[in-house]
């Protein structure tokens, strides 16, 4: 009762903890004597957890979460017959993990893995010498001296954690930890703990005589597979994923017959398979993804009957899919996408179409990724026998003519992607998926498919059709379904954007219908999509503005309406979007000020307003925008000096290294952003931006004033635009902190005084443009500067500066000595002065 009164329980599952009788309770059993031996509190409604942009462990969950929460109190460690404790994916608020656990001295089965947990873990579990099973995952620093003492243990999971060990065998630690030896455990698990160094040579030259099941996976995993490997003939499952591991896989891995599971995917490892593979008489996963693996794909993989997973995608393979495949009759998933393969799709012994076949073909693949494989010709009739088929993606080929109209009445075809090939004609008016583990998806994006969109669209959860020649309306029957992702972008679809595409309680989250011909006003109805996260309505003829609706869309992040036929002030629905990430309003007729709420958008990544007739200043509060990466407000006809404060851009200034993507999942397909940037002199597109990819551009406006020295400030800064303003004052010295500046674009301006010697140790510098200015001086030298402009076109008129193509020759008699410089300027200021006190004296 004491742990029911500590704990959070939002779906009740603790509600039957009343009364005397513990033993009927939720969870708890008990032994013939009364004694509670079993707690079994297991969330069954497991969260999907993720770390956000900000590091913060966030719910992908669409429902609410069920974990138990709170802290553990000490009166659960007063139960000492306990011998069975599953507590796991609860969350117990990042408390420190109790000592009491060591009063439990009689579990022999013990699970705390995801409880949230925090600190480390000391003596908690090293006199629990009765445990034989024991998960720790997601719990903490693991200290894996204090788990020698559990001779039992023969099951030990250890993912997702820390291992501190202060013994110095069987790897080399470098302070990271490492793995214990323990010779009776069958399980050891300890994947995804990347700061885990695993010597493998070490590891297997001594005896393991239980292990079955090994998972290194998200490991660092030192230099190859050793050749010792074959020493554990108890091998049942090999898991090193993403291990960094190199080499080639040895000869004397293909005599483990025990071996059932092979998972190596993302390694670095290369070489070809052995043809002798077909000793792994056991083997059912064989998955090999993302190596660089070359040569055929051996013919002696067919023999091996057991196998139903078979993944060699993301490597280098050659030649022809073996036809042979077709003889693995258990094999439900094959994947060989983005390789180096030819020919045509294999037709795995299956030659006639299904009602010509007596009897259904014993290949049944659920799952077929041919992807990126080189592949031409056309979809073969031998994939309407595969009456299984759920999953059928093959994009990225050569596929041409058309889509056969049985392919879209496979009884169980869920997921169908035929992008980026050749195939051409109509599709049928209404087409229908099955559901399965997945999201229905149907993806036809950049063919050369024509005709009217599907007007009947049965249990399809994302559409993409982009990139093709449909005309016609958008139907309004699209929107009346549950579709959550909808990309009808780059066609030739005219007409008005259907009310029905937002009705309430609708579930779409994706609309892409940028590259179109629609006319009209976004609807207002698009205030229901509250699931709304990416809206991208570009390069069409809408006109109008922004409704005031749109911030029912509380969920917001991506807004692209670039290119239309918009006026009017800038929409004040914005400040509403709380959660928007990126915003391109460019190339419309906005006019008016750039609000000061700009500031207050906390989340804001991007902002595009080039090609408007935004007027006056840029607002201060933009200084507030630590996560913003690129400002683009060229074209417009801003005034006023830039914002002296711009230290608060601390994305700029701190440019990440680690290079996320930006970008959204969104209903399990990723959507990528997009920029445009003027840079190195050229609209440069960014089809594919990341956390360290920045610029500024505040390009062709009536912009005045200085230079700001906290110009310096932004030291990540990739690309810098100021040309074709009206600034003037000498270039700051402090823009020699931009160390990792690779654009510059001052030209056209009214610049003075010297180029600072600080702007020539500029390295990653890799275009400069200064052009058109009333610089003076010499122009200073580096062995990397004097390659930035060897025309000299990035100094051009600029009169007085030495060196310049029309500028004054550095030895001739007009070159200015500083004591001459000093005295024009002396004089140049007395006459500013004389006219000062004469308008002074008009006044």
């Amino acid at each position: 009762m004491s742990f029911k009164s500590n704990m959070a329980d939002p779906s009740n599952r603790l509600s039957s903890w009343k009364g005397q009788n513990c033993c009927s309770w939720y969870g708890i059993n008990c032994s013939d004597s009364f004694h509670v031996t079993a707690i079994d509190l297991r969330n069954p409604k497991l969260d999907n957890l993720i770390l956000d942009m900000n590091s913060q462990l966030v719910s992908t969950s669409d429902v609410p979460s069920t974990a138990l929460t709170g802290t553990i109190p000490p009166s659960l460690f007063s139960l000492t017959h306990l011998r069975y404790l599953d507590l796991s994916f609860n969350n117990f608020s990042f408390s420190k993990v109790p000592l009491g656990f060591s009063n439990l001295t009689g579990l022999t089965y013990l699970n705390l893995s995801n409880v949230m947990f925090n600190g480390s873990i000391t003596t908690q579990f090293s006199n629990l010498t009765f445990l034989m099973e024991l998960d720790l995952s997601i719990s903490g620093e693991v200290p894996v001296e204090q788990l020698l003492n559990l001779t039992k243990l023969s099951e030990l999971y250890m993912d997702y954690n820390f291992l501190a060990s202060k013994i110095p065998n069987l790897t080399r630690s470098y302070l990271q930890g490492h793995i214990p030896y323990l010779p009776q455990v069958k399980t050891l698990h300890v994947g995804n703990n990347v700061d885990v160094m695993v010597d493998l040579h070490s590891m297997f030259s001594v005896p393991w005589p239980r292990l079955e099941s090994i998972d290194i996976s998200s490991t660092h995993v030192i230099g190859s597979i050793p050749s010792s490997v074959a020493n554990i003939t108890s091998l049942v499952d090999f898991i090193a994923y993403n291990s960094l591991i190199q080499g080639r896989i040895p000869a004397s891995m293909m005599n483990l017959s025990r071996l059932e599971m092979l998972r190596l995917d993302m390694n670095n490892i290369s070489g070809e398979i052995s043809p002798s593979i077909s000793n792994l008489k056991s083997l059912q996963v064989l998955s090999l993804l993302q190596n660089s693996f070359h040569g055929l794909i051996p013919d002696t993989i067919c023999s091996i009957s057991s196998l139903w997973c078979l993944l060699l995608a993301g490597n280098s393979f050659t030649g022809n899919i073996p036809n042979c495949i077709g003889q693995l009759n258990d094999l439900s998933h094959l994947e060989v996408s983005s390789n180096k393969m030819n020919g045509s799709i294999p037709s795995f012994g299956l030659t006639v179409k299904v009602d010509q076949q007596p009897f259904p073909p014993r290949f049944q693949p659920q799952i077929l990724s041919l992807d990126s494989c080189n592949i031409g010709g056309k979809i073969p009739d031998f994939i309407s026998n595969l009456t299984k088929l759920v999953y059928l993606s093959l994009s990225n080929n050569s596929l041409s003519g058309t889509i056969p109209s049985w392919l879209f009445n496979l009884p169980n075809l869920g997921y169908l992607d035929l992008s980026v090939n050749r195939l051409q004609g109509v599709i049928p008016p209404s087409i229908k998926l099955k559901s399965f583990f997945m999201q229905t998806t149907l993806k036809l994006r950049n063919n050369l498919l024509q005709g009217l969109i599907p007007q009947e669209l049965e249990n399809i959860r994302a559409l993409d059709l982009s990139a093709n020649n449909f005309t016609g309306n958008v139907p309004a029957e699209v929107g009346l379904g549950n579709i959550r992702y909808l990309a009808l972008s780059d066609n030739k679809l005219s007409g008005r954007i259907p009310f029905s595409l937002c009705q309430e309680n609708c579930e779409l989250m994706l609309l892409d219908l940028s590259n179109n011909n629609l006319f009209g006003t976004i609807p207002t109805s698009f205030g229901n999509c509250s699931p709304l996260v990416y809206l991208n309505l570009g390069s069409n003829n809408l006109t109008d503005g922004i409704p005031e609706e749109l911030q029912g869309a509380k969920r917001l992040r991506f807004l692209n309406v670039s290119g239309n036929h918009f006026d009017g002030p800038f929409p004040s629905v914005v400040r509403r979007l709380e959660r928007i990430s990126v915003i391109d309003m460019g190339n419309n007729k906005f006019s008016g000020k750039i609000p000061e709420f700009i500031g207050d958008l906390k989340d804001l990544r991007i902002l595009l307003l080039e090609f408007n007739s935004f007027n006056g200043s840029i607002p201060e509060e933009i200084n507030a925008l630590e996560n913003m990466q690129f400002i683009g407000l060229s074209n417009n006809q801003l005034s006023g000096p830039i914002p002296e404060k711009l230290s608060g851009l601390k994305t700029i200034i701190n440019r990440p290294k680690d290079g996320n993507l930006l970008g959204f999942i969104i209903s399990q397909l990723y959507i990528g952003v997009q920029v445009n940037l003027v840079a190195k002199g050229l609209s440069m597109q960014f089809d594919v931006v990341r956390t360290y990819n920045n610029g500024l551009d505040l390009s062709c406006n009536n912009l005045t004033g200085n230079l700001p020295s906290e110009l310096g400030h932004l030291q990540g800064l990739y690309a810098l635009n100021l040309s074709h303003n009206r600034l003037s004052g000498n270039i700051p010295t402090a823009i020699g902190n931009m160390s990792l500046l690779e654009s510059l674009d001052l030209s056209y301006n009214n610049l003075s005084g010297e180029i600072p010697v600080s702007l020539a140790l500029l390295d990653p510098l890799s275009t400069l443009n200064l052009a058109h200015n009333n610089l003076s001086g010499e122009i200073p030298t580096s062995p990397h500067f004097d390659t930035l402009s060897r025309d000299g076109l990035a100094y051009i008129g600029n009169k007085l500066l030495c060196g310049a193509p029309d500028g004054i020759h550095c030895d001739s008699e007009d070159f200015p000595t500083p004591e001459s410089s000093e005295s024009e300027h002396s004089e140049e200021q007395c006459g500013e002065w004389k006219m000062v006190l004469a308008l002074a004296f008009a006044g």
